[in-house]
């Protein structure tokens, strides 16, 4: 693994190293590793808590920062390995890393940048996370400008541009690019259920689920976390683009109606998903971490999981993700393929965009020591182990995916969810916050029964409103 390259600065040691892109849903979205729910509840610090506040040591006498960082992701025990070898490096810095399951995370991230208790880094999504939490986080650019030369001819203009807000302001620096949506599937049970390959349209797809259901055990087909508003309307972009590319950024923009066919047929879709049984009974229920994954999948009660491609480690047999689950128990196959379309036609095209944004607190006093971090985790070797561990898309022009491959199938998950990311249409993510909290809610809608063409009509009101 390549060595960071240290220019002396005026203040300490910074890197001269450039940062690098980041989900979900995510991302990140985000994937947490299986029996880590215990995260760090015993720091779980709250709005007032000294712990959780940006650190006001300056260390200017020669002694340790400390930093508080918070983020759902990286996994508790895959930060420790991150934070140990950071720490190892620049012994003046401790990093106090608060780790959080993404559903409980943005609530308590709200409440304490609120009441002024954040913590010096933290984790955002791009998009109206972004958006909404601008106000409190240092522009990214002038930091990286300021210790950090170069950066912007390392880390790719695309993925920065998520991270950049309507009036120039850079949130944070991007640090995983992912794709969604995939499905990680268990190719034993496939085998057991004569599914022959994984499916690639939706009939396909439904053939899949009767032979799922057909067994004795009566598997689920496809283990789906609809409860999950971040990952539904993943899909929905993603497959609004299958039926016409680009009409739903054109939608966005105002430049057509979301009463438009194509939305009408992504929205029939996504209720064939729940009315042909594809996904499991009481899908909009279930929370896509941990239950939708633990529950069903690593618990070997469903046949496909519903994720994006922040989820590729659990492919390798030796993943700690899966150790000590049932289909690690059982050495059950792991692949991960991308989500079959719902077109007629069987076009797939995929979407991607920053799963995890790393930004900097604009109230943090030790912003040299920050943007150090930044860079380890952006593009140094921190941002490496998350390449080869989480097996996302890097943006940094320097990091390339060094991991161990297990096996053909993992090579083949790696290489096809790779090539899917990189060639995708656009962003997984809308911008308007207001029109996608509207998609969110008449998906839920549509789901449970409603119809399509008249949810799309609040959708559009919506719109008009603005």
């Amino acid at each position: 693994m390549r060595k960071r390259r240290i220019m002396a600065m005026t203040l300490a040691a910074v890197m001269a190293a450039s940062l690098t892109a980041c989900g979900g849903t995510d991302k990140g979205n985000t994937a947490e590793a299986s029996g880590q729910n215990q995260e760090s509840a015993a720091k779980d610090s709250g709005a007032g808590s000294t712990e959780g506040m940006p650190s006001d040591s300056t260390g200017a006498g020669g002694g340790q920062v400390t930093l508080t960082y918070w983020s759902w992701l990286p996994t508790v025990e895959q930060s420790e390995t991150m934070i140990a070898d950071f720490e190892k490096a620049n012994p003046d810095i401790k990093i106090d890393y608060i780790r959080t399951e993404q559903d409980d995370y943005f609530e308590k991230l709200q409440v304490a940048m609120a009441s002024g208790t954040g913590p010096d880094l933290f984790g955002l999504t791009t998009g109206p996370m972004a958006r909404q939490y601008a106000p409190f986080t240092e522009d990214m650019k002038g930091l990286a400008d300021q210790y950090q030369p170069g950066w912007d001819k390392i880390i790719s203009g695309t993925a920065v541009n998520q991270c950049v807000t309507e009036d120039g302001h850079m949130v944070g620096m991007p640090l995983l690019v992912a794709g969604m949506t995939d499905l990680l599937y268990n190719k034993t049970l496939m085998d057991e259920c004569g599914i022959e390959k994984v499916p690639a349209t939706y009939a396909e797809l439904k053939d899949a689920a009767e032979k799922a259901k057909a067994k004795a055990k009566g598997y689920v087909c496809v283990a789906a976390g609809a409860a999950d508003d971040w990952i539904n309307s993943d899909w929905f972009v993603q497959i609004s683009n299958e039926f016409e590319e680009g009409a739903v950024y054109e939608a966005e923009q105002g430049k057509r109606p979301w009463t438009d066919p194509c939305f009408v047929d992504t929205m029939k879709a996504w209720q064939n998903l729940f009315n042909d049984g594809i996904f499991e009974d009481g899908a909009l229920g279930v929370a896509t971490y941990p239950d939708a994954r633990d529950q069903y999948f690593f618990a070997r009660k469903a046949v496909f999981f519903l994720t994006g491609s922040w989820h590729l480690g659990p492919v390798s047999p030796s993943a700690p993700e899966i150790q000590g689950t049932e289909i690690s128990n059982r050495k059950d196959i792991i692949g991960m393929s991308v989500f079959p379309s719902m077109t007629e036609n069987g076009t797939i095209c995929g979407t991607s965009g920053v799963d995890i944004v790393l930004a900097v607190n604009k109230d943090c006093k030790e912003k040299e020591a920050a943007m150090r971090f930044v860079d380890y985790m952006s593009n140094g070797e921190g941002q490496q182990y998350w390449v080869n561990r989480l097996q996302g898309a890097p943006v940094s022009s320097e990091i390339r995916y060094t991991g161990t491959v297990d096996g053909e199938l993992q090579q083949q998950s790696i290489d096809e969810v790779n090539y899917y990311v990189s060639n995708a249409v656009g962003n997984r993510k809308l911008v308007n916050s207001e029109i996608e909290t509207a998609i969110q809610v008449a998906m839920q809608n549509v789901a449970a029964g409603a119809d399509p063409a008249q949810e799309l009509k609040g959708v559009q009101n919506v719109a008009d409103a603005q």
